[in-house]
């Protein structure tokens, strides 16, 4: 848990004055050990990689760090410190509503006085009469201001990938149920420049028109949209789609890789994207190191609808439909167009959110905590 260390100092100074001592210890051995890590991290990397230059940024900064340190045995004060309470010692533990948490960050980014002791409904109302809506406000330069922590090895290649996947975009896998499609495995750093695979569409055919009519005109409309081959090959029987693709990422001698899944619902016009970053801790073990989730309704979207119709696979895919004649067959590649402008749109914000979460972490490499949700273990991983 966070707390200001303003707030700590006149609630509990000796729990402060504690948190200090361990922070001098914990911290020099934190940089020293980070220090090992980037050179270690620097000798893989090939000439020209523009990781070298971030890296040798911020071994300048942890350089420095140190040397203030050695000189004065000072660890300069965060604004926040972290407390680790066991839970045996807590008697009671509430839970706030987002946006309750919302006005609270967003009041502490604005430096208002007594967060802590104060309602969220007189947070929000100091903010908006300052002219900011704590709903929509950023509160990112928060993370900035927790104390140094010490990573275990696991955690330490999963901020080595988090850091990396700013320079070079990680293997993106998509599809839909236990299908998945590698969007950019073949361009190097390549990013995603596909708006909507055919597939997808090819997938919404089949619900919209339904039947053995929807199943065949689906599976043509796959075949000419381009993708072949084995680049949507299951994985092992029995593997879940996270576990299919760290299989396949890990074959492929990736560390990190992207999933982004659509599950449509056409009856009530509305689509779901969910993506996750994996990350590789050890042989046949992965992390879901990140993972987020958007509902969008189906609508009309103009623009979002004619960036699709411009790519080269759909423009194949609409000509077949209209030489097919098939009853009902253009009103069903219209609905599939509208939901893939919602899944475009869905997609845009999770690619946001990843965004937000890699520079949280990629800022500097001292900080701030990280943790996953679930640990992947692959079938048949065999150890390099």
């Amino acid at each position: 848990m966070a707390v200001r260390r303003g707030w700590l100092k006149e609630a509990d100074p000796k729990r402060l004055t504690r948190l200090d001592e361990e922070l001098a210890e914990s911290s020099p051995r934190a940089w020293r050990r980070l220090i090992e890590r980037i050179d270690a991290w620097r000798k893989t990397l090939k000439p020209g990689d523009p990781l070298l230059g971030l890296l040798g940024l911020e071994r300048k900064r942890v350089v420095e760090c140190l040397r203030s340190f050695d000189t004065d045995g000072v660890v300069p004060p965060t604004r926040f410190v972290l407390l680790v309470i066991p839970a045996r010692e807590i008697s009671a533990l509430t839970l706030q509503a987002p946006n309750r948490k919302q006005a609270a960050l967003v009041a502490w980014v604005e430096g208002l006085e007594d967060v802590e002791t104060r309602s969220a409904e007189d947070l929000a109302a100091e903010l908006k009469e300052s002219g900011i809506d704590p709903a929509t406000a950023g509160a990112e330069s928060l993370w900035r201001e927790l104390p140094v922590v010490t990573d275990e090895d696991p955690t330490w290649l999963v901020r080595r990938a988090v850091k990396a996947s700013g320079s070079s975009e990680p293997l993106h896998f998509q599809g839909t149920g236990g299908l998945l499609v590698a969007v950019n495995g073949k361009k190097p750093g390549g990013g995603l420049d596909e708006p909507i695979d055919s597939r997808v569409i090819g997938d919404l055919m089949r619900q919209v028109l339904g039947g053995e009519l929807g199943g065949d005109l689906g599976k043509l409309l796959e075949q000419l949209g381009g993708r072949r081959g084995g680049s949507s090959r299951p994985g092992g029987k029995g593997q879940t789609p996270l576990a299919t693709a760290a299989s396949r990422a890990e074959t492929a001698g990736r560390d990190a890789v992207r999933v982004t899944r659509f599950r449509h619902d056409v009856a009530g016009l509305k689509t779901t994207v969910s993506s996750e970053f994996l990350v590789r801790v050890a042989p046949g073990e992965w992390v879901v190191a990140w993972q987020g989730s958007e509902t969008v309704m189906v609508r009309d979207r103009p623009e979002a609808r004619k960036r699709i119709e411009k790519d080269a696979r759909v423009q194949r895919l609409l000509k077949l439909a209209k030489r097919l004649g098939v009853k009902g067959g253009d009103k069903a590649l219209q609905t599939a167009l509208q939901f893939g402008a919602a899944t475009q749109y869905g997609q845009q914000r999770l690619d946001t959110r990843f965004l937000r979460f890699r520079d949280r972490y990629a800022y500097r490499l001292d900080g701030p905590q990280l943790w996953w949700s679930q640990s992947i273990r692959i079938k048949d991983a065999k150890t390099p």
